[in-house]
């Protein structure tokens, strides 16, 4: 199943960016995917459809954006999106 995974750096990061995405997406949080380990073990998953708006979303954040990673998992693999 195609869809897209946020990875961070610390658990700070992971907990406001959860707080502001649930309000308006429907997310899932779920442990780091072994793939693509990063420094917190907190990961949230999204739908493809959510990709651009919660892209955007993540673009005005408070958060400093080398404070996370979205990837793309598609036929089994998982992609860093730059």
């Amino acid at each position: 199943m195609e869809h897209y995974v946020i990875t961070f750096e610390s658990t700070h990061a992971a907990i406001t960016i959860e707080r502001a995405l649930k309000k308006t997406f429907k997310i899932t949080i779920l442990p780091t995917p072994r793939e693509i380990s990063h420094g917190c073990g907190i990961a949230i998953r999204f739908s493809s459809e959510d990709f651009e708006s919660i892209f955007q979303q993540l673009q005005t954040s408070p958060i400093d954006k080398n404070m996370f990673s979205i990837y793309h998992f598609l036929n089994g693999n998982y992609k860093e999106i730059d």
